[in-house]
């Protein structure tokens, strides 16, 4: 690997975990899904300092893979992974976003039918 291409993507994978704790910390982003990220930013992080080792001895004797093509492949399947993940939690959370704005609708519409039904007409403020 070529050291530019090193030191670019070192700094890179640095930023990404520096963003990661930040982004904890501001409590914009759940522990549960940091994990995932802080996994990959230390990934990228020791493969960018250590390219030769990983991908010529310790890569191959764990998969049996040679080729850097290949390395590439399992990489956009393991960020396949990370977008399907991220598609079931939308998902789970678009399902629970409608039912609480269907109860919302059922519990105004209830308090307007007691608000008409035990609060006199002129105590109503409009």
């Amino acid at each position: 690997m070529l050291i530019k291409v090193q030191i670019i993507v070192g700094v890179l994978s640095i930023i990404l975990l520096l963003i990661t704790f930040e982004l904890i910390r501001k409590k914009r982003l759940r522990e549960e899904y940091a994990i995932l990220w802080l996994f990959t930013g230390i990934v990228v992080l020791v493969f960018s300092l250590w390219p030769a080792f990983f991908l010529s001895q310790f890569f191959v004797k764990m998969t049996g893979i040679f080729y850097l093509s290949a390395v590439v492949l399992i990489a956009f399947f393991f960020l396949l992974l990370i977008v399907f993940h991220f598609s079931v939690v939308i998902s789970k959370l678009t399902g629970q976003n409608k039912d609480l704005a269907q109860q919302y609708a059922l519990l105004e519409l209830e308090f307007k039918e007691w608000k008409k039904r035990y609060l006199p007409p002129s105590s109503t403020p409009s």
